[in-house]
């Protein structure tokens, strides 16, 4: 296979941030469109300026056989059946995180995954986000030594007062309805989050959260979460909070985020991700008296380039990319370990989730 020819199932808000890594890709043709509501595919594709089949229904775009592999951007609660589906097609699957909502439904694409000889993965940009991977870099070097601390901070703004992306119709409706959704914002958001750190530090060992008024999307900040890393003398702490009344600076979503790695020979900041409030470099290090500013690309669709070039990548190489499904439903048992924590007032491992 020389070049990878997509089909892209859902055509709301995120594909404005998810499909242009793929249309710059210079192996990757983008076929295909999929979405319920035709109309807005069309839009897509005369934004995007090209030429692919509309499909109103994923089963359709399945049985072409022009397509091999497709990117899922659809409710996480249809992500199981589109992903079994797709697999069992016979397509090459990048599904937008998070997973799925269940334990059970993770259990129904490994099925699928097993019986396929086609690469399945989970689309995350932020481990793809050049801030974030020189954070990495910098801290597996050992210019800080062992770290001690994990800190991520998120703050959320309002739509109405941030000059943030145009969400599509919908798009709020579904993350805010608790019988098509795991979570509110902790599940939605904070994927990106604890992805994140289990990327940089590996995984948690014992959760324990306090999440006011859970089962909302907004309402869910202001939240705090702090757990162990396996292995590691570490602790991570990962804070929601609110921020309704103020602006954001964003082109995206209205949020803001700043991490901090703490070891005992220095700090490493990444400053940034969707929002850009802080008029600082997008990744610091703080060693003693110096403090070295490294200017990498931070525009927040960085991340989604990368994830994009890697799939494709990935797949014309025969190689399994980042996220697949052991790490991802890795993830998904922290998440839900936060939740069960703050439901019962104490730590939760999340290998005992059920």
């Amino acid at each position: 296979m020389d070049t990878l020819k997509l089909g892209i199932i859902g055509c709301g808000t995120i594909a404005s941030l998810n499909v242009p890594g793929y249309l710059k890709h210079d192996r990757c043709d983008v076929v295909a469109l999929c979405d319920v509501v035709p109309e807005r595919a069309r839009k897509r594709a005369a934004e995007w300026g090209i030429e692919p089949k509309i499909y109103a229904r994923y089963e359709d775009l399945l049985e072409d056989d022009q397509v091999d592999a497709v990117e899922l951007l659809t409710p996480s609660h249809l992500h199981a059946r589109q992903v079994v589906a797709a697999l069992d097609a016979g397509k090459h699957v990048s599904c937008q995180k998070p997973v799925c909502n269940t334990l059970a439904e993770v259990s129904e694409i490994a099925d699928a995954v097993r019986r396929a000889k086609t690469i399945f993965r989970v689309t995350e940009n932020f481990i793809y986000y050049p801030p974030i991977v020189k954070a990495m870099e910098l801290f597996e070097s050992g210019i800080i030594g062992e770290p001690s601390l994990m800190r991520i901070r998120t703050l959320w703004g309002s739509f109405d007062r941030s000059g943030a992306i145009e969400l599509a119709d919908g798009a709020m409706e579904w993350r805010g309805d608790a019988s098509l959704n795991a979570g509110g914002l902790l599940f939605d958001d904070g994927w990106h989050k604890f992805a994140t750190a289990m990327w940089w530090l590996g995984d948690a060992a014992k959760v324990f959260a306090t999440v006011l008024r859970p089962r909302g999307f907004i309402q869910e900040a202001p939240s705090v979460i702090t757990w162990e890393f396996k292995d590691r003398d570490c602790l991570g702490v990962f804070e929601f909070a609110s921020g309704e009344g103020m602006p954001i600076r964003t082109k995206y979503y209205p949020l803001d985020e700043f991490f901090e790695i703490q070891g005992p020979a220095g700090t490493i900041w990444v400053t940034r991700c969707s929002g850009e409030m802080l008029d600082m470099a997008p990744v610091i290090l703080v060693k003693g008296d110096q403090t070295v500013e490294y200017d990498v690309p931070s525009d927040w669709s960085e991340g989604f380039d990368g994830a994009a070039r890697d799939f494709v990548d990935s797949v014309l190489d025969g190689r399994q990319p980042k996220m697949g499904l052991d790490f991802s439903e890795r993830v998904l048992r922290t998440v839900l370990a936060a939740y069960r924590s703050s439901e019962i007032e104490r730590p939760v491992d999340p290998t005992q989730v059920l």
